[in-house]
């Protein structure tokens, strides 16, 4: 996996936001599976101890098959991302929490320490890859937030890009190489396997 695994975020809760419809990849993307685990299982391992709690939002009526993991279903259909991050930010215990698409199969947790290092008194810290494309999916998010994300939806204001207007969030610029697997698309997820095939064989 990528690196910064040895890093531990015990006052930070872990959302992977896994509703949605998916319709580029034609199917379910968290249950995609990778070898003897699916894609939402491989994040679960990645994140699992290394954070206060994990929370899976889930679109209604739709949970996962999940033992020992907590699932909030999204109050509001049809609203995007911002639907799965009001659940999981108001079922979160935390002050601050780590959001993850279930489409980004490998977590660097270095980039949530340096996020970590940025926040300061923001209400959100997001990666701005090549420092033009923001990525605010796999962002570190304050609870206070989610009157605002609440507003925004019922608005019609969906795209998470409107929260990053009304609220004090700041960019770390990275490298897009340091988060370089987004499996939106199936053609992503057979290059997402055969990399995986080439890396058991180095």
């Amino acid at each position: 996996m990528e690196s910064g695994n040895a890093f531990k975020f015990k006052n930070i809760t872990a959302i992977i936001l896994a509703g949605g419809q998916s319709r580029r990849m034609g199917r379910d993307k968290a249950s995609l599976p990778l070898g003897e685990q699916t894609l939402l299982e491989q994040l679960i391992e990645q994140l699992a101890g290394r954070f206060q709690e994990i929370i899976i939002s889930v679109s209604k009526g739709q949970p996962y098959p999940l033992n020992n993991v907590r699932q909030v279903e999204d109050r509001y259909e049809n609203a995007g991302p911002l639907a799965g991050l009001l659940a999981g930010l108001q079922a979160s215990s935390s002050d601050i929490s780590l959001v993850v698409p279930c489409d980004q199969p490998e977590i660097d947790l270095g980039i949530v320490r340096d996020m970590l290092q940025v926040l300061g008194q923001h209400d959100l810290v997001y990666p701005r890859l090549d420092g033009q494309i923001p990525h605010p999916l796999f962002a570190l998010y304050r609870r206070s937030l989610w009157p605002v994300i609440e507003k925004l939806i019922n608005e019609g204001k969906l795209s998470v890009l409107h929260l990053l207007t009304e609220v004090k969030a700041v960019a770390l610029d990275i490298p897009a190489s340091r988060l370089p697997w987004h499996l939106n698309s199936l053609e992503d997820y057979q290059n997402y396997l055969q990399y995986l095939k080439r890396k058991r064989t180095e």
